[in-house]
């Protein structure tokens, strides 16, 4: 496993996984000990190449006119037994608030509302606030009258992000045949930043409309909580981990779900993963537990002194277990997902997780706030190792909980803003 620059080395990690696998009850029906842990899904050290979104296990399975991915594992049986999770009605909300200001890389929240008039003029009683006009933006001028569908939480969608143009089961974005309103031949199309006077009004295949609601079997791994063990363990504030620059490598994913009474045989194709780093924990909070307000070191690469886009992620081959696993999403509480370093020279791949997933029929869900879930689940699994009792069945696990996620139906979207919602 390729360790990182700050956090454990590879000896410190097994030291720490291993004392607590010793701890549990011999009866734990899941866990491997750190001593026989072997990879439970080998991955190359090297990822010679992304996925090709022409040719890929997804295309495959769904044939080349599909434009959901892998939401067609989700049918009416799967969404039936997915709601079939829910025993104890607790809702987590995962979303973050939104507020007037930077949201995002190039995103910003505004709104403007007509007050109404005071109430006894003319026939009505009434007071009408209409807040459903969105004026010049005091945070950017030239977003004038636009309303920004990917800020804050954020469902991607396949055409977000592609490799040269081309996205999921080979749908050239840039060719205008499939543009909603057409522009003129690809030539002719913007480079870059678009000047002000081009409005893009999206496209007729693989939008965001084609989503509607997803309701999934979500799987989450706390990779943050079991790395956070390893920082006591060392001496060091636990409270400060990730650093930003750090990558998740796969074996820490799988390790965390050892922790939990998991393996990857209890995930399922079409599932959700979500992935707790604790960045949010550090900075963008609303737990009730533990608070934090701190959105621009969130988005910034841990600070607030300049935009600086980054932050902790997944790592190559971190991404290459995602898709191996086949989820219908993969989200976590980082801006990117993938790792994002503004400092690191550039890799062969830009933004490789985005390309990878999107091109492979899967979702991204970002800026995920996983903590109040994770809380709770933590207190869980100490209790029952206190009171030396085995961990649940993966049907019973907290980890594992019915995920709903609405889109807003945005023809052509390449995104939505959305408020996903956890129900254990």
């Amino acid at each position: 496993m390729k360790m990182k620059q700050i956090g454990l080395s590879r000896e410190s990690l097994e030291f720490f996984v291993l004392l607590y696998f010793l701890s549990l009850p011999f009866t734990t029906p899941y866990a491997q000990l750190l001593d026989s842990y072997v990879p439970m899904d080998p991955i190359p050290e090297i990822i010679e190449e992304l996925p090709d979104p022409c040719d890929n296990p997804t295309t495959r399975m769904w044939g080349p006119d599909d434009e959901k991915g892998n939401l067609n594992y989700l049918t009416t049986d799967r969404v039936r037994e997915n709601l079939g999770l829910i025993r104890l009605g607790r809702v987590y909300n995962l979303a973050h608030v939104l507020e007037p200001g930077q949201m995002g890389f190039a995103a910003f929240l505004d709104f403007k509302g007509n007050l109404g008039l005071w109430p006894g003029r003319g026939p009505s009683n009434t007071l009408s606030n209409n807040e459903e006009t969105l004026g010049n933006s005091t945070f950017n001028p030239n977003r004038a009258g636009v309303l920004q569908f990917e800020i804050g939480t954020q469902l991607d969608g396949f055409n977000h992000f592609t490799q040269g143009g081309i996205t999921y089961n080979c749908f050239n974005t840039r060719d205008p045949e499939y543009h909603l309103h057409k522009e003129g031949s690809s030539g002719q199309l913007p480079r870059g930043n678009p000047g002000d006077d081009y409005v893009f009004r999206g496209h007729d295949r693989m939008g965001i409309e084609n989503v509607g609601t997803i309701i999934a079997r979500g799987v989450l791994i706390d990779v943050g909580g079991l790395l956070r063990e390893g920082e006591v363990e060392t001496g060091r504030e636990p409270q400060d981990f990730p650093p930003p620059e750090y990558e998740f490598a796969p074996e820490e994913l799988e390790m965390a779900l050892l922790r939990q009474g998991l393996t990857i045989d209890n995930i399922q194709p079409g599932d959700a993963l979500l992935i707790r780093t604790g960045w949010a924990g550090r900075f963008w909070t609303s737990n009730p537990a533990d608070p934090r307000a701190e959105r621009l070191k969130y988005l910034n690469f841990g600070q607030d002194v300049e935009f600086l886009p980054g932050g902790p992620g997944l790592d190559m081959r971190a991404i290459q277990w995602t898709l191996n696993r086949r989820p219908v999403l993969v989200a976590a509480d980082v801006k990117s997902i993938e790792a994002s370093n503004p400092f690191k020279e550039s890799s062969p791949y830009e933004n490789p997780g985005h390309v990878s997933w999107l091109g492979s029929g899967i979702y991204m869900l970002e800026d995920v706030d996983l903590e109040e879930w994770a809380t709770d689940c933590e207190r869980e699994r100490n209790e029952r190792i206190t009171d030396n009792r085995q961990l649940p069945s993966p049907g019973e696990s907290c980890y594992v909980a019915t995920l709903i996620v609405q889109t807003i139906p945005i023809k052509g979207s390449g995104g939505s803003t959305v408020a996903p919602t956890v129900i254990r």
